[in-house]
């Protein structure tokens, strides 16, 4: 599973987005912060998901074969 949290200084804090049952075993963010790619690699290829994390729309899916 994959939780995003917003963090507000003397607060609790406070979960946006969980993406459960995702596979993806690395992160990788954007050095503007805005979008985050979720990868799994194994053995035997791979997936790619790109997100948009202002609204947390899946932007693209690609499997690596």
């Amino acid at each position: 599973c994959i939780s995003f949290y917003q963090v507000n200084t003397g607060q609790a804090p406070t979960l946006l987005k969980k993406f459960e049952n995702k596979p993806f075993n690395h992160l990788f963010w954007s050095p503007l912060g805005q979008f985050i790619v979720l990868a799994n690699f194994g053995l035997t290829g791979g997936a790619l998901e790109f997100l948009d994390t202002n609204d947390f729309t899946i932007m693209m899916f690609l499997t690596i074969i």
